[in-house]
């Protein structure tokens, strides 16, 4: 949601930058027939248009604008993939199946360029009920030039990830190279998916990588990095099992000797509030170095449970880690390898 109000947000800016910048003059006389359909002046094959009605003139251009967006607001979506964890877990004798979906998202952070170069062509007030009409316009070719340019920045990026993959020797910066060309890869495919909708013949450019390729050889990085878990603290119970499940959910093949992940639930004492009791706690987790002493990163984050009885505080807790560590692990220790 933040990225999309994010996404939002540029728009805003552009829309109003837009309207600023417009040079239109208001008629009042007939209906143009843009108001209706598609003119001489602006055909489709040149321009993407759109129109926009309001009880004001800057509303209606504003909406223009805004309704020209949409037509890209679909590709700019976040580009993500979903994954099913299926775990099963055996109590007092009872199997159960737990299935669990993940979803790993990126967003295209150069949405500006996607209508950058819009513009108020032409407006009109209906005489009769005095509603103000827009019409917005983008030049194809314009547009186009401006997604491609940014398509071969993020290729030139992932190239220059790809050159530092095959150099190194350390696992843990590979696999943060290997991460960096997804995600610039990702960016790129949601402005390929763009630069077919304003490409009139529909092709865009297509990327000399792979991205399902790019992504089945950081997964095989995952999977090969030597890497053991250990606990420092755990207040709560459970941890060393909630740690490995949420290592090996994220990729890793636990169990090698290298770099070790620890991890640490430390709890304070619960507090009772009229017959309601709560229970805070920090989740700290640390990525330590192939030589055993070395701290590359750590990461932590205060954690908050209730219940209506006592005993049930410990068994919430250890669910609030397992849902943080599943959430965050993976992001935290290519953060850490950065």
């Amino acid at each position: 949601m933040k990225s999309l109000f994010r996404i939002k947000a540029i728009f805003s800016v552009l829309l109003i930058a837009a309207c600023m910048q417009s040079t239109a003059v208001m008629s009042t006389g007939d209906t143009p027939q843009w108001v209706q359909s598609e003119q001489d002046m602006y055909p489709n094959f040149k321009y993407l248009s759109a129109t926009g009605s309001a009880g004001n003139a800057e509303q209606a251009k504003a909406r223009a604008l805004s309704n020209l967006a949409k037509i890209f607001e679909v590709q700019i979506r976040e580009v993500s993939t979903t994954s099913q964890d299926i775990q099963t877990h055996q109590s007092r004798g009872v199997e159960t199946v737990e299935k669990r979906q993940r979803i790993a998202s990126t967003v295209n952070l150069k949405t500006d360029k996607m209508i950058e170069g819009a513009r108020i062509a032409e407006q009109w007030q209906n005489s009769l009920d005095l509603t103000y009409h827009a019409l917005a316009v983008l030049d194809r070719t314009h547009a186009g030039n401006n997604i491609r340019t940014e398509m071969q920045r993020l290729d030139e990026e992932t190239q220059y990830a790809m050159n530092l993959f095959e150099k190194r020797n350390d696992d843990l910066l590979k696999i943060s190279d290997l991460h960096q060309t997804v995600q610039l890869q990702q960016d790129r495919q949601v402005l390929q998916k763009t630069l077919k909708i304003i490409d009139v013949k529909g092709k865009g450019l297509p990327s000399s990588w792979n991205l399902a390729e790019l992504n089945e050889q950081l997964q095989q990085a995952l999977r090969s990095l030597p890497l053991q878990t250990a606990v420092k603290q755990d207040d709560v119970g459970g941890l060393s099992a909630i740690l490995q499940g949420a290592a090996a959910a994220a990729g890793f093949n636990i169990g090698s000797r290298g770099y070790q992940l620890t991890a640490s639930v430390v709890a304070q004492e619960p507090i009772d509030q009229n017959d309601w009791y709560w229970l805070r706690a920090t989740l700290k987790i640390e990525l330590i170095a192939q030589d055993g002493s070395a701290v590359i990163g750590y990461k932590s984050w205060p954690l908050k449970v209730s219940a209506s009885n006592k005993s049930q505080l410990d068994a919430r807790m250890q669910k609030e880690v397992d849902k943080k560590l599943k959430q965050h692990l993976l992001n935290s220790i290519l953060e850490f390898a950065s």
